[in-house]
């Protein structure tokens, strides 16, 4: 019996499949937004038909999710990588300013972060019914963070670990958000450098943080190991998608 050029699609075969209509999602959010896009646009940008588009992803929602969950992905490995070069990288001003810099450079997290909210609301919908699990785990490590830095003495120990978590997220959405509001206003903003340096400033202050050398020694592999446990979480959920079996 001869099988069908399907049944014989290698599992490489299906993630890479699975890359290009990412890689097609992302470039049509970017340019589009989530409202204006349909499974038909992306299935004919990525060189496929439309069931094939449904096979990976149900929904266009879950789409949008999972090509949002690899930007961030890529994200956190890019901290990972920086935390790795020296035990300082570890401090939460200097994850807020790798943070900072890596959205500057991804068109989508700007999209999505700075120019878009109603796409990070449809985003945030989904992963709380799509990808809960996943979600309540990334933000669990980012409370064992703070955890480990406040144990270790590397920032203010009278506030709790999740007040301290509280102060660094809303910190960095703040400096994501605000700028296009003022220049909607016509309102002079700082430079994306200089934006950077004010929220590390900003960070740096109001966790208390400390550079003692012996605690960031301590603290450094066991906070790289937690970081890179939540990159290699999230990819495997995106690997769930990207190697789906169903055909």
């Amino acid at each position: 019996m001869v099988q069908s050029a399907r049944s014989r699609r290698s599992p490489q075969a299906r993630a890479e499949r699975a890359d290009r209509i990412l890689d097609a999602a992302a470039d049509l959010m970017v340019v589009l937004g989530p409202a204006k896009i349909t499974i038909e646009d992306v299935a004919r940008r990525a060189g496929v038909g439309k069931g094939t588009v449904y096979l990976h992803f149900p929904t266009k929602e879950v789409l949008f999710l999972v090509v949002l969950m690899r930007t961030q992905a890529e994200t956190a490995a890019r901290i990972v990588r920086v935390m790795g070069e020296d035990p300082v990288q570890i401090l939460p001003s200097r994850v807020g300013a790798t943070s900072l810099e890596a959205f500057g450079d991804s068109p989508l997290l700007q999209k999505v972060f700075m120019a878009d909210t109603g796409m990070l609301g449809t985003v945030s919908e989904t992963a709380a019914a799509e990808g809960g699990e996943v979600t309540d785990q990334r933000l669990n490590d980012l409370e064992a963070y703070f955890h480990l830095l406040r144990e270790h003495g590397l920032v203010r120990t009278d506030l709790a670990r999740e007040e301290l978590f509280h102060i660094f997220g809303t910190t960095i959405t703040g400096f994501l958000m605000y700028p296009p509001l003022l220049e909607s206003q016509g309102r002079n903003v700082p430079t994306r450098e200089r934006r950077t340096q004010l929220a590390a400033d900003a960070l740096s202050r109001s966790l208390g943080e400390t550079d003692d050398p012996e605690a960031l020694s301590t603290a450094w592999p066991q906070v790289v190991g937690l970081f890179d446990n939540t990159v290699q979480r999230v990819r495997a959920e995106i690997d769930r998608y990207r190697n789906v079996r169903r055909e």
